[in-house]
Protein backbone atom coordinates (compact mmCIF):
# COMPACT_ATOMS: atom_id res chain seq x y z
CA UNK A 1 0.00 0.00 0.00
CA UNK A 2 0.87 3.42 -1.02
CA UNK A 3 0.29 6.77 0.83
CA UNK A 4 1.17 10.70 0.20
CA UNK A 5 0.83 13.13 2.74
CA UNK A 6 0.34 16.98 1.87
CA UNK A 7 2.07 18.64 5.15
CA UNK A 8 1.02 22.47 5.43
CA UNK A 9 2.53 24.03 8.98
CA UNK A 10 -0.31 25.98 10.31
CA UNK A 11 -2.40 23.10 11.54
CA UNK A 12 0.54 21.66 13.18
CA UNK A 13 0.03 20.66 16.55
CA UNK A 14 1.02 23.65 19.01
CA UNK A 15 1.41 26.25 16.08
CA UNK A 16 -1.30 29.35 16.78
CA UNK A 17 0.68 32.61 15.70
CA UNK A 18 1.66 33.96 12.19
CA UNK A 19 5.04 34.56 13.12
CA UNK A 20 5.73 30.75 13.43
CA UNK A 21 4.85 30.21 10.22
CA UNK A 22 5.93 33.10 8.17
CA UNK A 23 9.62 34.89 9.51
CA UNK A 24 12.47 32.76 9.58
CA UNK A 25 13.85 32.37 13.40
CA UNK A 26 13.49 30.47 16.99
CA UNK A 27 9.45 30.49 16.44
CA UNK A 28 9.22 29.49 12.79
CA UNK A 29 11.95 26.52 13.67
CA UNK A 30 10.44 25.29 16.45
CA UNK A 31 7.19 24.87 14.48
CA UNK A 32 8.75 22.98 12.48
CA UNK A 33 9.78 20.69 14.68
CA UNK A 34 6.08 20.29 15.86
CA UNK A 35 5.35 19.57 12.44
CA UNK A 36 8.13 16.80 12.46
CA UNK A 37 6.53 15.70 15.44
CA UNK A 38 2.82 15.13 13.67
CA UNK A 39 4.44 13.13 10.28
CA UNK A 40 6.45 11.49 12.71
CA UNK A 41 2.92 10.26 14.48
CA UNK A 42 1.54 9.77 11.27
CA UNK A 43 3.71 7.58 9.80
CA UNK A 44 3.94 5.46 12.47
CA UNK A 45 0.42 4.63 12.61
CA UNK A 46 0.31 4.04 8.61
CA UNK A 47 3.59 1.68 8.94
CA UNK A 48 1.89 0.12 11.91
CA UNK A 49 -1.09 0.18 9.80
CA UNK A 50 0.34 -2.26 7.47
CA UNK A 51 1.53 0.86 4.84
CA UNK A 52 4.80 0.10 2.27
CA UNK A 53 5.06 3.26 0.58
CA UNK A 54 4.73 6.73 2.45
CA UNK A 55 5.62 10.15 0.12
CA UNK A 56 5.45 13.24 2.19
CA UNK A 57 5.33 16.51 0.39
CA UNK A 58 6.25 19.91 2.04
CA UNK A 59 3.73 22.13 1.12
CA UNK A 60 4.18 25.11 3.04
CA UNK A 61 5.53 28.31 1.28
CA UNK A 62 7.40 26.90 -1.16
CA UNK A 63 9.07 24.24 0.63
CA UNK A 64 11.76 23.95 3.02
CA UNK A 65 10.27 23.38 6.36
CA UNK A 66 11.80 20.05 6.96
CA UNK A 67 14.75 19.29 9.68
CA UNK A 68 16.59 16.21 8.18
CA UNK A 69 17.54 15.00 11.72
CA UNK A 70 13.53 14.75 12.29
CA UNK A 71 12.88 12.64 9.34
CA UNK A 72 11.70 9.14 9.80
CA UNK A 73 13.82 6.22 8.40
CA UNK A 74 12.07 4.80 5.43
CA UNK A 75 9.52 7.89 4.35
CA UNK A 76 10.65 9.78 1.17
CA UNK A 77 10.32 13.04 1.63
CA UNK A 78 9.48 15.83 -1.04
CA UNK A 79 10.78 19.22 -0.21
CA UNK A 80 12.58 22.59 -1.73
CA UNK A 81 11.73 24.96 -4.12
CA UNK A 82 11.19 25.56 -7.48
CA UNK A 83 9.19 21.96 -8.34
CA UNK A 84 6.88 20.85 -10.92
CA UNK A 85 3.11 21.05 -9.91
CA UNK A 86 1.13 21.10 -6.78
CA UNK A 87 1.35 18.02 -5.77
CA UNK A 88 4.88 16.63 -7.15
CA UNK A 89 4.99 13.14 -7.77
CA UNK A 90 1.23 12.04 -6.99
CA UNK A 91 0.01 9.69 -9.94
CA UNK A 92 -2.45 6.79 -9.94
CA UNK A 93 -0.65 4.52 -7.90
CA UNK A 94 -1.29 6.36 -4.67
CA UNK A 95 -3.84 4.31 -2.45
CA UNK A 96 -4.73 7.74 -0.63
CA UNK A 97 -3.74 11.07 0.60
CA UNK A 98 -3.53 12.33 4.29
CA UNK A 99 -3.67 16.40 4.78
CA UNK A 100 -1.74 17.05 7.34
CA UNK A 101 -1.57 20.52 9.52
CA UNK A 102 -4.12 21.95 7.13
CA UNK A 103 -6.18 25.29 8.32
CA UNK A 104 -9.30 26.34 7.23
CA UNK A 105 -10.69 28.71 4.16
CA UNK A 106 -10.24 32.42 5.23
CA UNK A 107 -13.02 33.99 7.36
CA UNK A 108 -13.54 30.86 9.12
CA UNK A 109 -14.59 32.99 12.30
CA UNK A 110 -12.98 30.07 14.61
CA UNK A 111 -9.82 28.67 12.05
CA UNK A 112 -6.70 29.21 13.68
CA UNK A 113 -4.38 30.97 11.28
CA UNK A 114 -7.67 30.78 8.86
CA UNK A 115 -6.49 31.94 4.59
CA UNK A 116 -6.44 30.59 1.51
CA UNK A 117 -3.41 30.30 -0.50
CA UNK A 118 -2.69 34.18 0.99
CA UNK A 119 -2.84 35.01 4.16
CA UNK A 120 -0.30 38.20 3.06
CA UNK A 121 -3.08 39.40 0.56
CA UNK A 122 -5.79 38.21 2.17
CA UNK A 123 -7.12 36.39 -0.79
CA UNK A 124 -10.60 34.51 -1.59
CA UNK A 125 -11.43 31.84 -4.03
CA UNK A 126 -14.53 31.70 -5.22
CA UNK A 127 -15.64 28.35 -7.55
CA UNK A 128 -18.94 28.85 -9.17
CA UNK A 129 -19.72 31.23 -6.92
CA UNK A 130 -19.07 28.93 -3.59
CA UNK A 131 -16.35 30.30 -1.40
CA UNK A 132 -13.79 26.94 -1.41
CA UNK A 133 -10.25 27.20 0.59
CA UNK A 134 -7.30 24.65 0.26
CA UNK A 135 -8.63 21.32 1.41
CA UNK A 136 -10.76 21.34 -1.76
CA UNK A 137 -8.01 23.00 -4.25
CA UNK A 138 -6.13 19.94 -2.74
CA UNK A 139 -9.09 17.13 -2.84
CA UNK A 140 -9.75 17.93 -6.70
CA UNK A 141 -5.98 17.61 -7.44
CA UNK A 142 -6.15 14.12 -5.61
CA UNK A 143 -9.05 13.21 -7.49
CA UNK A 144 -7.75 13.92 -10.98
CA UNK A 145 -5.48 10.81 -10.35
CA UNK A 146 -8.10 9.07 -8.41
CA UNK A 147 -6.52 8.95 -5.42
CA UNK A 148 -9.21 9.46 -2.42
CA UNK A 149 -8.01 11.85 0.65
CA UNK A 150 -8.40 9.61 3.64
CA UNK A 151 -7.41 11.49 6.36
CA UNK A 152 -7.40 16.00 7.11
CA UNK A 153 -5.52 17.05 10.61
CA UNK A 154 -5.69 20.45 11.81
CA UNK A 155 -7.87 22.52 13.88
CA UNK A 156 -11.54 21.77 15.17
CA UNK A 157 -12.72 24.12 12.69
CA UNK A 158 -10.15 22.42 9.61
CA UNK A 159 -11.79 19.13 9.94
CA UNK A 160 -15.86 20.61 9.77
CA UNK A 161 -14.53 22.17 6.87
CA UNK A 162 -13.25 18.40 5.40
CA UNK A 163 -16.29 16.52 6.69
CA UNK A 164 -18.43 18.89 4.73
CA UNK A 165 -17.02 18.65 1.90
CA UNK A 166 -15.74 14.81 1.99
CA UNK A 167 -18.22 13.33 3.66
CA UNK A 168 -19.17 12.51 7.68
CA UNK A 169 -16.96 8.79 6.92
CA UNK A 170 -13.32 11.03 6.57
CA UNK A 171 -11.45 10.22 9.07
CA UNK A 172 -10.18 14.04 10.69
CA UNK A 173 -7.99 14.58 13.67
CA UNK A 174 -8.18 18.18 15.81
CA UNK A 175 -5.13 19.02 17.39
CA UNK A 176 -6.12 22.07 18.83
CA UNK A 177 -9.54 24.50 18.54
CA UNK A 178 -9.30 27.90 17.40
CA UNK A 179 -10.75 30.77 19.88
CA UNK A 180 -9.75 33.21 16.90
CA UNK A 181 -7.59 33.48 14.45
CA UNK A 182 -4.77 33.77 16.32
CA UNK A 183 -5.72 32.18 19.75
CA UNK A 184 -6.51 28.41 20.13
CA UNK A 185 -6.74 26.20 23.03
CA UNK A 186 -3.86 23.37 22.47
CA UNK A 187 -3.51 19.92 23.47
CA UNK A 188 0.58 18.89 24.34
CA UNK A 189 2.50 17.18 21.62
CA UNK A 190 2.66 14.25 23.36
CA UNK A 191 -1.59 13.72 23.30
CA UNK A 192 -1.62 14.76 19.64
CA UNK A 193 0.74 12.07 19.14
CA UNK A 194 -1.24 9.73 20.04
CA UNK A 195 -4.53 10.63 18.05
CA UNK A 196 -2.74 11.19 14.94
CA UNK A 197 -1.38 7.43 15.08
CA UNK A 198 -4.71 6.64 15.56
CA UNK A 199 -5.95 9.01 12.89
CA UNK A 200 -3.72 6.87 10.54
CA UNK A 201 -4.79 3.98 11.21
CA UNK A 202 -8.29 5.15 11.04
CA UNK A 203 -7.50 6.29 7.59
CA UNK A 204 -6.48 2.64 6.46
CA UNK A 205 -9.75 1.16 8.12
CA UNK A 206 -11.67 3.44 6.15
CA UNK A 207 -10.21 3.34 3.12
CA UNK A 208 -12.57 1.10 0.87
CA UNK A 209 -15.67 3.43 1.56
CA UNK A 210 -13.44 6.91 0.98
CA UNK A 211 -13.75 7.90 -2.86
CA UNK A 212 -12.09 10.76 -5.06
CA UNK A 213 -13.13 13.64 -4.88
CA UNK A 214 -14.58 14.57 -8.19
CA UNK A 215 -15.90 17.79 -9.48
CA UNK A 216 -16.90 18.70 -13.70
CA UNK A 217 -15.27 21.17 -15.55
CA UNK A 218 -15.16 24.05 -16.88
CA UNK A 219 -15.62 25.72 -13.63
CA UNK A 220 -15.51 29.67 -13.46
CA UNK A 221 -12.83 30.62 -10.76
CA UNK A 222 -13.14 34.55 -8.86
CA UNK A 223 -9.91 35.07 -7.07
CA UNK A 224 -10.41 38.30 -4.43
CA UNK A 225 -7.54 39.97 -2.95
CA UNK A 226 -8.29 42.58 -0.08
CA UNK A 227 -5.31 43.15 1.04
CA UNK A 228 -4.97 44.35 5.22
CA UNK A 229 -8.24 46.15 5.20
CA UNK A 230 -12.09 45.95 4.88
CA UNK A 231 -13.77 44.36 1.67
CA UNK A 232 -14.83 47.27 0.24
CA UNK A 233 -14.17 48.32 -3.76
CA UNK A 234 -12.42 51.80 -2.75
CA UNK A 235 -10.01 49.71 -0.23
CA UNK A 236 -6.77 50.21 -2.46
CA UNK A 237 -5.66 46.70 -1.80
CA UNK A 238 -8.88 45.09 -3.22
CA UNK A 239 -9.00 43.65 -6.49
CA UNK A 240 -11.12 40.61 -8.10
CA UNK A 241 -10.07 38.78 -11.38
CA UNK A 242 -12.02 35.89 -13.13
CA UNK A 243 -10.71 32.42 -14.54
CA UNK A 244 -12.17 29.27 -15.90
CA UNK A 245 -10.89 26.07 -14.93
CA UNK A 246 -10.72 23.69 -17.62
CA UNK A 247 -8.82 21.05 -15.46
CA UNK A 248 -8.28 19.77 -12.01
CA UNK A 249 -4.36 20.74 -12.56
CA UNK A 250 -5.21 24.46 -12.94
CA UNK A 251 -7.76 24.59 -9.87
CA UNK A 252 -5.78 26.97 -8.08
CA UNK A 253 -5.05 29.53 -10.83
CA UNK A 254 -7.35 28.53 -14.09
CA UNK A 255 -7.01 30.93 -17.03
CA UNK A 256 -7.64 34.32 -17.11
CA UNK A 257 -11.24 35.55 -19.08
Amino acid sequence: MKIYICTDLEGATGVFKFKQTREKGPEFYDAMKLLMGDIEAVCEGLKEAGVDEIYVLDGHNGGNNFIPEYMVPGIKYITGYPRPGILYGLDETFDGIILLGFHAKHGTPDGVLNHTQSSLTEAKYFYDGIERGEIFQIAVIAGHYNVPVILVTGDVATCREAKELLGEDLPTVAVKKGISREAAILLSPRETKILLKQGAKKAIEMLPKLKPYKVKFPIKLVIRKIGPEETKPENPYYSEKEFIVENALDIITGTQK
